[in-house]
C-alpha cells in the first residue's frame, strides 16, 4: 500500500479528501474458511477531489498485483454483459474496422469480447494480469498475454505484430495508478488513424443515484470526461466521441484518437457542460455528496434494524464488490443478514470480506427464503425481479439502496 500524493492526471498535489467510508478489506477478497477472519488485511477507503485537474481518486494504492494477480470477477459470469458486449462490439466494428484489422484489449479478462472480433476473422490479442482467467480465456481460444499492459509491453507488440487498429480497455482504466504509463503505450501501439475506447462507471452516476458502492480499492480513479481529455492532450491525443450506456449502472463510453485523426462530434461539448452545469469543477459538490452518503447509512441501518425488530428474516440478493463496500461502511454483518445468494459459483459457500456473510446457491436460497432481501447487486434490478417473480407473488420484498433507499 501507498500514499497517493499526487493526482494521476496533472501531478498536482493539491488533493482533497472529502469522503471517508472506514478501513475496509478489498472487495473481492471473499474468505473461504472462518480461520481467515483474524488475519483479514484492512486499508483506508477515502476519497479525494483534485483541485487543479478535478478527477476524483482513492487516498492509499494497493498493489495491482495483491489486487488482479488472482482473479474472483469474471465478465462471462456477469448476466446481459454478453449482449451488451456483441453489441459494442457490432458498433465499433461498423465504425473503425477493415478486414485483417488487428484489435487489443487491456485487462480482456476471460475474453467475452474479443471473441466477437476474433469470431468476425479479426487479428485479437487479451492482455491480462490474472492467470486464471487467462485460463479461461485461452479455453474460448481468445489469444491472451499474462501481464499488464505498459509502454514497454505495448512496444514489444507493435515490434512483433504491428500497431492496432483498435485498442479496447473496458472497465480498467479507473484500475490503474500509473496513466501515464497508460497512455504512452496506447499512444505507442495505435495505428495513425486507430481508435482507442474506454468504458467506465460514470462519476455523474454517483452524484444522480448516490452509487457509492461502486468506492473500492481497485477503482483507484472516479471518471468523466473533463479530466480525461486533460490527461489525453498531455499526449497529443484525443476524444472525439462519448456516450453513455446503462450497464452496470451509468458507465461512459470515450472514443479516442491521436490529435486531428478523427472528427470531433457535438457529444464532447454536450457531455463538458453537463459536468459543469452539476458543478463537478467545485470542492463543494463533492462535500455534499459526502453528506448524502453518511445520511444514506442512517437511513438503510435503520430500516434494516426496524425489520429485524419485528423478527422479519433479511437477506441479500448478490454479493458483488460494490456490494462489500456498502455492507462494510453501514457495518451489515451477519446480526442483520442471514446470507448472501449468489449465482456465480466460483463465489459461493464462501464469506464476504468484512462483514463475513455466507454465500450461498441459488437452490438454498429458495428453500430459506426471507422476507426481504437486500438487492447489492442493483444494477441488475430488472433482471432479478423478472426471475424472482415467484418470491414477490408469496409476499417477499427488495430494497434497492440507491436513489436513495426503495422498497419493491
Amino acid at each position: 500500500m501507498k500514499q497517493n500524493i499526487q493526482c494521476r492526471i496533472c501531478e498536482s498535489r493539491e488533493l482533497i479528501k472529502f469522503l471517508d467510508l472506514g478501513n475496509q478489506p478489498l472487495a473481492n477478497s471473499f474468505l473461504r474458511t472462518e480461520k481467515e477472519f483474524k488475519t483479514e488485511e484492512r486499508y483506508p477507503l477515502q476519497v479525494c477531489f483534485c483541485n487543479q485537474c478535478h478527477l476524483v481518486q482513492l487516498s492509499v494504492v494497493v498493489s495491482k498485483e495483491k489486487l488482479f494477480s488472482d482473479y474472483i470477477y469474471f465478465s462471462s459470469g456477469m448476466p446481459k454483459l454478453s449482449n451488451h458486449f456483441k453489441a459494442y462490439a457490432e458498433e465499433v466494428t461498423d465504425r473503425f474496422l477493415e478486414p485483417n484489422d488487428f484489435v487489443v484489449e487491456i485487462a480482456s479478462n476471460d475474453g467475452i469480447l474479443l471473441k466477437f472480433f476474433k469470431d468476425k476473422g479479426y487479428r485479437t490479442l487479451g492482455i491480462d494480469p490474472a492467470v486464471n482467467v487467462v485460463r479461461i480465456a485461452e479455453q474460448f481460444g481468445v489469444r491472451t498475454l499474462e501481464n499488464f499492459f505498459s509502454e514497454k509491453l505495448a512496444k514489444q507488440i507493435a515490434k512483433d505484430e504491428g500497431k492496432a487498429k483498435l485498442i479496447l480497455a473496458n472497465n480498467v482504466v479507473a484500475h490503474i495508478d500509473d496513466h501515464q504509463d497508460l497512455m504512452k503505450g496506447v499512444r505507442t501501439l495505435l495505428a495513425p488513424d486507430g481508435v482507442f475506447v474506454i468504458e467506465a462507471p460514470y462519476l455523474v452516476d454517483m452524484f444522480e443515484n448516490l452509487t457509492y458502492d461502486t468506492i473500492y480499492h481497485e477503482h483507484l480513479s472516479y471518471l468523466a470526461l473533463r479530466p480525461l481529455k486533460r490527461l489525453f492532450e498531455n499526449f497529443d491525443m484525443e476524444a472525439f466521441d462519448m456516450e453513455i450506456n446503462i450497464v452496470q449502472g451509468k458507465s461512459l463510453r470515450i472514443f479516442v484518437g491521436h490529435r486531428g485523426k478523427h472528427k470531433i462530434t457535438t457529444n464532447i461539448n454536450k457531455y463538458t457542460e453537463l459536468e459543469l452545469s452539476m458543478k463537478m469543477d467545485s470542492l463543494k459538490v463533492y462535500k455534499q455528496l459526502a453528506n448524502k452518503i453518511a445520511k444514506q447509512k442512517k437511513q438503510l441501518r435503520k430500516l434494516l434494524n426496524d425489520l429485524r425488530r419485528q423478527g422479519k428474516k433479511i437477506a441479500s440478493y448478490g454479493a458483488p464488490a460494490k456490494g462489500n463496500t456498502m455492507l462494510n461502511y453501514c457495518n451489515i454483518g451477519t446480526d442483520v443478514l442471514d446470507y448472501a445468494l449468489e449465482d456465480l459459483q466460483v463465489k459461493q459457500n464462501m464469506f464476504t470480506p468484512g462483514m463475513h456473510i455466507p454465500t450461498v446457491s441459488a437452490d438454498y436460497a429458495h428453500s430459506h427464503e426471507p422476507d426481504y432481501y437486500l438487492m447489492l447487486a442493483w444494477n441488475y434490478e430488472k433482471q432479478i425481479l423478472e426471475k424472482e417473480q415467484d418470491f414477490l407473488k408469496k409476499g417477499g420484498k427488495f430494497i434497492i439502496p440507491v436513489e436513495g433507499i426503495k422498497i419493491i
